[in-house]
């Protein structure tokens, strides 16, 4: 893919996705927000974050994205201790977080620029031509950049399951739009056209909480 400017930084990105029991999304709100987010981003070679949301009431799904220097971030003795050293209210989040998955990726490819409101988020197995067709979306349908990865094996979280994948590796794609409805509509025809070559096992656009 060319090589256009964008707001991402490093060559790496981790996406953490969840729900939380209904009863807890206030003090879940507030705790990763104002505790959780900001303690991760001193971690050496992690760089910044955005938080996302999508449905509501018991519907409810949040992604979190960080940008790290390299996936070798996830591996630092920094990291891996407040893994396994949570604080107070890190303890009384975690049994309260349902559907949790977790995959590290390394940048691919990365096109346009900007921070758009609303987030496609997209993974595939199989090859495809998916960078090509990603980088054609830019300026269509309000899509302003995107950026390309593959997964990478890290060590599981010690608090959660490890995340188990139909098929290895796997791809994403994560697209910032500025209309929803645009935005859920070109990920969805994206995902007919990866079909044809591979396995879709994950599409859905979210909403823009934060972006650190």
């Amino acid at each position: 893919m060319s090589a256009h400017q964008s707001d991402w930084r490093g060559g790496g990105f981790l996406a953490i996705a969840n729900t939380v029991e209904p009863a807890m999304r206030a003090q879940y709100e507030e705790w990763h927000t104002f505790e959780h987010v900001p303690e991760r981003l001193t971690m050496p070679g992690f760089l910044g974050a955005r938080r996302y949301v999508r449905g509501h009431g018991i519907g409810t799904h949040y992604l979190t994205l960080y940008d790290i220097k390299g996936p070798e971030a996830l591996e630092t003795p920094e990291y891996q201790h407040l893994l396994i050293s949570p604080t107070p209210m890190s303890q009384r989040m975690r049994p309260v977080m349902g559907e949790f998955r977790r995959f590290a990726y390394q940048e691919t490819g990365r096109a346009g620029h900007g921070c758009g409101r609303h987030l496609g988020f997209l993974r595939w197995s199989g090859e495809s031509e998916a960078g090509t067709q990603l980088e054609r979306l830019v300026g269509q349908a309000g899509i302003v950049a995107l950026r390309l990865g593959l997964a990478v094996a890290t060590k599981p979280h010690p608090a959660f399951a490890a995340t188990a994948a139909p098929h290895e590796p796997h791809f994403v794609a994560t697209i910032d739009g500025t209309d929803s409805a645009a935005l859920t509509i070109a990920v969805g025809e994206l995902a007919a056209l990866l079909a044809r070559d591979g396995f879709v096992l994950e599409r859905a656009v979210y909403e823009l909480i934060i972006a650190y």
